[in-house]
């Protein structure tokens, strides 16, 4: 005995150790929650942030994550996650985009509608409860219904004889029917205590549809859990790409005597719902390219029933109506079916379906609307009525908008009182905090030192202190201003950055000179910036008529080709009243179908300009010509051109020997042929007088007795123009014999021209 009884001693304690192990084996490895910090904002100029989280995990963890809705879509087509040591990302989970309505509704226990404890417990009949008092008397048992008392109804009748009955409220109690181990019970809510589901399925199901009720507070806010698994501490990584406000550049110029000194500095708004502790920031200017996909909403394939083949038969066929085109982008078609319609089907084509957007309960007004139970300031409201930052900051800019802006049709704010510079050197005391980085097609400036920004503010930090070349210019467009020109700089990017497009505020000395506007600066690169109007010079612009020249002419084929070349000449007088001598840039846009003539080399070509340059002396006018040409080519048929422009061209110091030839026998020709027509008119025209004639004797013979001298006169004359009738036709068909002739020989002649 003794021997067993120290071998099951010795076995209990071993027993023991093994105990943890094995349970530790299986009990499930959950995963813990694990906050990332912000650590990386990176700022495009295309409307949205790369933003990225960096931490610690140990074993198994999952990270969580909190977006307003519309960030989702950019969030799922965006989201990269590391996890650098070893381990791997498990699974990315969402809140789905379902009304919350839906979501309770979904439950056995719906508490939707704020339930009495009374209507909570119809909802569960047949359930086992436990009921304690407050006695202390426990009851429990399943329950089969509610008894409540019967409202007292009141009836009254009127001066006209009619009856009204009414219903006074309830105010008895009611009581919860059991049926227990000894029977049925009755037990009045009212004196219950406790009240507890003894089933721990439904207990869990309704503390799950109250923890999603509790959440919907914040109903514009979805979360976003990503697990990792693993084994040991690792570092893991998210980043992501949603809609950001575009980061806005921003320069100071000061000018010295020999050089200038250019401060740059870059706004940035944190508009999102955290703050940015010790956070690095970059900023890329570039124009990436960047879109919107509904990836967030639930999309729904139709498919067809299929029949039997016994049971199918032909049915009349329904022909579709026309779809508007605003009725296709949400949950459907057209009103997108009822809940969770998107922005243009379900919500604003359907506004009473359930995702709808004046009354559904995704609507405005609706439960999740603006003002209704949970909506910006409703009942449950995003944290008790706090409305969100996205409200805060009002309505966006739209991509039409946008557009308009870098167009420069947007009329600009009024601006304050800025902040002043004085003395050439003021920027020497302000380092700049970017590195610049190349991306290929963008430019990133990263800032060195990680930034703090609180949210729902904004900061301006510097990424440019460099000297720059400039040289003093004045800048003449007519179309711009007719009278002087601007005074103005060729900026010349000696620095190693980009500098991207901003308002530049100048400086000469220790004065303010202006306002200008800076487009995007590849290094190495210059352009010109304009930040005054030049008072001391003076433009008077002239153009001259154009004159018509010929280049060439030569007929080939039966046809008349030629060059025609229009020169005209555009004067700008320049008087320079100032002290100083004055560079001056004048811009001509470039003409469609013109070009400089041969000495007229501007100092620049842009897309739809020329710019032209001329030094002018203080005191002096100087004058600046700017020949151009356009040249005409004309082809056409012998036959279409007029004698007049063939002597024209015939005229013409080009004109050679053999054109000049062509032309005399083209017009000796075509006389000939006139004379012939004019002839063939002439006897037509005798032809017709003698009808018309013998017209008026045939009444005359008719009228007058045939013995008399008259008729006998009247018949002579008949008779002999009969005679000059067939001699006129006889003529003229020689006439039209001839004519055929010589046209035919005029087009034969017309086709073997040719010409050099």
């Amino acid at each position: 005995m003794r021997p067993r009884l120290l071998q099951a001693a010795t076995v209990l304690p071993f027993a023991l150790l093994l105990v943890p192990l094995v349970l530790g084996q299986d009990a499930p490895n959950v995963a813990k929650p694990v906050q990332l910090p912000l650590t990386r904002v990176v700022l495009f100029n295309a409307g949205v942030g790369y933003f990225q989280r960096d931490g610690i995990v140990d074993g198994n963890a999952q990270v969580e994550m909190r977006f307003p809705e519309p960030d989702i879509n950019d969030l799922l087509k965006s989201m990269i996650l590391e996890d650098r040591d070893g381990g791997k990302v498990k699974a990315i989970t969402y809140d789905g985009q379902h009304p919350v309505e839906v979501t309770l509704k979904s439950f056995s226990i719906d508490v939707t509608e704020n339930p009495s404890i009374g209507d909570l417990l119809s909802q569960v009949r047949g359930e086992n409860v436990e009921i304690t008092d407050k006695t202390g008397t426990t009851t429990s048992g399943l329950i089969f219904g509610i008894e409540r008392p019967m409202p007292t109804l009141t009836t009254t009748t009127n001066q006209e004889g009619e009856t009204r009955t009414t219903a006074a409220p309830n105010t008895g109690v009611e009581s919860l029917n059991l049926l227990t181990a000894d029977g049925l019970q009755s037990v009045p809510l009212a004196s219950a205590k406790k009240i507890k589901l003894l089933k721990p399925e439904l207990e869990a199901e309704f503390r799950k549809a109250l923890e999603i009720l509790a959440a919907a507070r914040g109903a514009a806010k979805k979360t976003v859990a990503v697990s990792f698994q693993g084994n040991g501490r690792r570092r893991v990584r998210v980043g992501y790409v949603v809609e950001a406000p575009m980061w806005k550049a921003n320069y100071r110029l000061t000018l010295g005597d020999k050089q200038a000194a250019l401060q740059g500095w870059a706004a940035i708004e944190n508009t999102t719902e955290e703050d940015w502790t010790n956070v690095k920031v970059g900023l890329v200017a570039g124009r990436p390219m960047a879109f919107q996909m509904d990836l967030y909403q639930p999309l729904f394939v139709p498919r067809p029933i299929v029949e039997p083949e016994l049971y199918a038969s032909l049915r009349p066929p329904i022909y579709q109506g026309n779809i508007p085109l605003l009725g296709i982008a949400g949950g459907g078609i057209v009103g997108g079916g009822g809940f969770g319609g998107g922005h243009l089907g379900g919500g604003a084509a359907n506004n009473l379906g359930a995702g709808g957007g004046l009354a559904g309960f995704g609507g405005q007004l609706g439960f999740q609307g603006q003002l209704g139970f949970q909506g910006q300031f409703g009942m449950q409201g995003g944290q008790y009525g706090r409305p969100s930052t996205r409200d805060l900051l009002g309505p966006r800019l739209t991509y039409n908008d946008l557009n308009e802006r870098l167009a420069g049709n947007q009329k600009a704010p009024e601006k304050g009182n800025g902040e002043t510079k004085t003395g050439s050197g003021s920027s020497s005391t302000i380092l700049s905090a970017a590195a610049a980085v190349s991306l290929g097609d963008s430019f990133e400036y990263k800032i060195e030192d990680p930034i703090t920004l609180p949210r729902l503010k904004s900061a301006l930090l510097p990424i440019v202190n460099d000297p720059v070349n400039t040289q003093r210019v004045s800048i003449y467009n007519a179309s711009v201003l007719a009278k002087h020109p601007l005074l103005g700089l060729r900026l010349e990017n000696k620095t190693k950055l980009n500098l991207a497009q901003g308002p530049i505020t100048v400086y000469d000395g220790e004065n303010f000179a202006g306002d200008a506007r800076m487009p995007d600066l590849a290094p190495g690169e210059s352009r010109l910036i304009s930040y005054a109007i030049d008072l001391h010079t003076e433009i008077v612009p002239t153009t001259e008529e154009a004159k018509r020249s010929v280049e060439m002419v030569a007929f080939t084929g039966g046809r008349m080709i030629a060059k025609e070349i229009l020169k005209q000449t555009t004067q700008f007088k320049i008087h320079n009243r100032g002290t100083k001598a004055r560079t001056v840039i004048v811009e001509l846009p470039i003409r469609l179908g013109w070009k400089l003539t041969v000495g007229a080399t501007p100092k620049e070509t842009t897309r739809s300009l020329y710019r032209f340059e001329t030094d002018v002396e203080p005191g002096k006018t100087a004058l600046l010509a700017v020949p151009m040409e356009s040249s005409t080519d004309v082809e056409q048929p012998i036959a279409k051109v007029s004698d007049e422009t063939l002597r024209s061209y015939a005229a013409t110091s080009v004109a050679t020997p053999a054109v000049k030839e062509v032309v005399t026998k083209l017009l000796a020709m075509r006389a000939g042929l006139e004379v012939t027509k004019k002839s063939m008119a002439d006897q037509q025209v005798a032809l017709k007088a003698i009808s018309e004639d013998q017209t008026r004797i045939r009444a005359n013979l008719e009228r007058v007795p045939k013995e008399s001298e008259a008729y006998k006169r009247y018949l002579k004359k008949f008779d002999e123009q009969e005679t000059e009738i067939e001699s006129h036709q006889s003529k003229l068909k020689e006439l039209k014999i001839k004519l055929d002739e010589d046209q035919k020989a005029y087009e034969d002649y017309t086709q073997k021209i040719k010409t050099k």
